[in-house]
């Protein structure tokens, strides 16, 4: 997908009862009378009239069928392309255990080298929000290889810049319901919402580069919200922990491994902002109660 510094993509905007009368006239009613000398007088019997039977009511018509719902073309593959093969135990496992944070690390490192990279992302930030553990160093470098393989920034000579963001395959494939309203799956709403974020990025990647853009992005959530949040609880955890004066300390704990260098400066400046985060996460974890996959459809409109 790309985009471009000066302009913030937006998504695409895209639902007888009858009555019945019946009238019956009564029969008139005969009267039996005596002569004058205490005999009958002969009558004849009055004829019955007969009640018609009520007419059947009118059938009501059928319901209408159910609207289907309008998917744009390839639906399906676009979908199970967010499935890679060689990904399905590290998906099911997080499916199964998602307070787990070694589930996400697992997930995260086995979406890395497919192309799907937006989940390498979002499990991994997961999975350090939750404290870590013994994965982090694969995480890390996993991390930073999708950051400088698949986010691009091309600038011009007047500090422009062309954006070139791979996080998802191909474009973002939706469905259009009879209400109107329009859902796509999450990898690629992630990739779309998430350049926004990126636009104030300048190469290299370095950890102090995705400390400003994760601000940018838990700006975003904090003051508009996005299609992501109800799903990916990661968002209101980056918020609180922005709050805090904490983003960027997780930053360096999420991304050390992969950028010594970078860390040993920050430690030897801010160890003591290192130090506060980690207490801070100790109270403050990230506990998911969902565990966010890539083919599960969010609404963007």
């Amino acid at each position: 997908m790309r985009i471009s510094s000066s302009t913030v993509g937006s998504l695409a905007a895209l639902v007888l009862g009858a009555t019945f009368a019946s009238a019956c006239g009564s029969p008139p009613v005969a009267h039996v009378g005596e002569g004058a000398k205490g005999h009958p007088v002969p009558h004849q019997a009055a004829a019955t009239a007969s009640v018609p039977e009520p007419a059947p009511a009118p059938e009501s018509p059928p319901a209408p069928a159910p609207v289907e719902p309008n998917e744009s073309p390839d639906f399906a593959p676009a979908l199970a392309a967010l499935q890679p093969t060689g990904t399905e135990h590290a998906r099911q496992d997080l499916l199964s255990a998602p307070t787990n944070s070694e589930a996400y690390a697992r997930a995260a490192l086995a979406y890395a080298g497919t192309e799907v990279p937006a989940m390498t992302l979002l499990w991994g930030m997961s999975y350090q929000a939750m404290g870590g553990g013994a994965s982090d160093d694969a995480v890390a470098k996993a991390f930073a290889k999708v950051l400088t393989e698949r986010i691009l920034a091309k600038p011009d000579e007047h500090q422009q810049a062309t954006f070139n963001l791979r996080l998802a395959p191909g474009q973002m494939p939706v469905r259009r319901a009879a209400d109107g309203s329009v859902r796509a799956p999450l990898a690629h709403a992630f990739e779309a919402l998430f350049g926004r974020a990126v636009t104030g990025f300048r190469p290299p990647w370095t950890i102090a580069q995705f400390y400003d853009v994760l601000s940018t992005w838990a700006g975003i959530v904090a003051a508009h919200g996005t299609a992501l949040d109800e799903q990916v609880e990661l968002d209101a955890w980056l918020v609180t922990t922005a709050k805090a004066g904490h983003l960027e300390a997780f930053c360096y704990q999420l991304l050390g491994a992969a950028f010594p260098t970078e860390l040993k400066a920050y430690k030897a400046h801010d160890a003591a902002a290192l130090k506060a985060y980690r207490d801070f996460v100790k109270v403050t974890l990230l506990r998911p109660t969902h565990a966010p996959m890539p083919d599960e459809l969010v609404r963007i409109e």
